[in-house]
């Protein structure tokens, strides 16, 4: 009635209708994805997703989805672990670098700094973990597991000599 009274035509009518009805939609749609994301994170976090064993992980952790990327299961997985968790980051490298000697994994290398990184061996010496933990923006902090077979170096031991070949 106020467009009528303010001399606005059917076209504009149906202009500021079909504005009004896609910022709506758009709404709708970041509220959906946001609910579908706080269900996914809440289903991540009661426990490691069943096809990951083998390694540390900290209780009330919240798995990046858009993140990981895991290939096999169980103790034999590879690809990359990306969570959040609100302990700090001094206490997830801690608890990381205590932890995963329970699982086996022997420590190769380690920096403690603003963004941390720990290297470890597993047992059998055939995979590598990399975990990289840096600081959230408030508090808490992010961690980055990567998982990947051993090149197949031999960590401690002498190198290899190769024996130059005859010249022809």
């Amino acid at each position: 009635m106020t467009f009528v009274s303010q001399g606005y035509g059917p076209f504009t009518r149906v202009l500021v209708l079909a504005v009004a009805l896609m910022g709506l939609a758009g709404c709708s749609s970041v509220w959906n994805s946001s609910a579908n994301q706080t269900s996914d994170q809440n289903k991540a976090g009661s426990g490691p997703p069943t096809q990951i064993a083998g390694v540390a992980l900290p209780e009330g952790y919240s798995l990046d989805a858009n993140r990981t990327i895991v290939l096999g299961e169980g103790d034999r997985w590879i690809g990359r672990l990306s969570y959040s968790v609100n302990s700090s980051s001094d206490a997830m490298f801690d608890f990381v670098r205590r932890e995963m000697a329970n699982y086996g994994w022997t420590e190769v290398a380690v920096v403690r700094a603003e963004t941390s990184q720990l290297t470890f061996l597993s047992s059998g010496g055939d995979r590598v973990a990399s975990v990289l933990i840096t600081r959230s923006t408030l508090y808490g902090s992010k961690v980055d597991m990567t998982v990947a077979p051993s090149t197949g170096s031999t960590i401690g031991s002498a190198p290899r000599q190769v024996a130059p070949r005859p010249a022809r």
